[in-house]
Formats: C-alpha cells, structure tokens, sequence
C-alpha cells in the first residue's frame, strides 16, 4: 500500500506542474518573469511549479493575483494520504478499488492537462 500512496504522491506533483504550467503559458509569462512578479527566483519557482517543493498559502494568492484568477481556480492543497484520496469514514487506504479509481481520475486529467499544454505551446 506504501508503493500506491507514493505513485498517488507523484501524480499529484505532475498535476500541480501541469496546472501552473498551462495558466502561466495562457497568460505568456517565463518562469523568470512570474518568479519576479511574485518575488522568488527562477529556480525556486520552477521547484514550486514541479512540486518539488510546496507552495505555501502566501505564495498561492501572488501566484493567482499574477495570473488574474481566484487562488482557489489553481490552489493545490499539501498532500497527505487522507487529503489525497479524500479518505472517507468508509473508504480507506486499504479498499483497492477505491484507489485504483483515483489512480485513474488522476491520470485522465494529467493527460488532459498535458494535451492542453501541448496545444498551448503550439
């Protein structure tokens, strides 16, 4: 169960980057320039916007009032096995199908995150 939460764990990483990454491109910023604007470097922000790294609350309204959006549109809660899977009274950790259906929504939209990338970039 371990080796499912740490897959889970990394899928969300690629969807905070895939996220971020497509509302920086749609408004045509550099990482070096929305780094300024919120007043980090390039390299720090490229960890945030990876998921390296986490984004604290502070850092999520400047990065939403950069991008002129509500910090709730982007904002990314930290992960946490129950936050993650939205572990429920009657579902856990341990019930397989349950997982295996969150694998899969995570991984529809990390591909649909990476097609609007794609054409984005065009």
């Amino acid at each position: 169960m371990k080796q499912t939460w740490y897959y889970l764990f990394l899928i969300n990483a690629e969807v905070i980057k895939l996220k971020l990454q497509i509302m920086r491109l749609q408004k045509q910023l550099s990482q070096e320039e929305i780094a300024d604007l919120v007043g980090m470097t390039q390299s720090t922000y490229s960890r945030k916007e990876k998921g390296i790294t986490n984004i604290t609350m502070q850092e999520w309204m400047k990065i939403a009032n950069v991008l002129g959006v509500e910090k709730d549109e982007i904002y990314q809660a930290p992960i946490s096995k129950g936050s993650m899977l939205n572990v429920s009274e009657h579902q856990n950790l341990y019930d397989i199908t349950y997982v295996l259906e969150q694998i899969d929504f995570l991984q529809r939209k990390n591909y649909e995150l990476r097609e609007k990338i794609s054409t984005l970039q065009k």
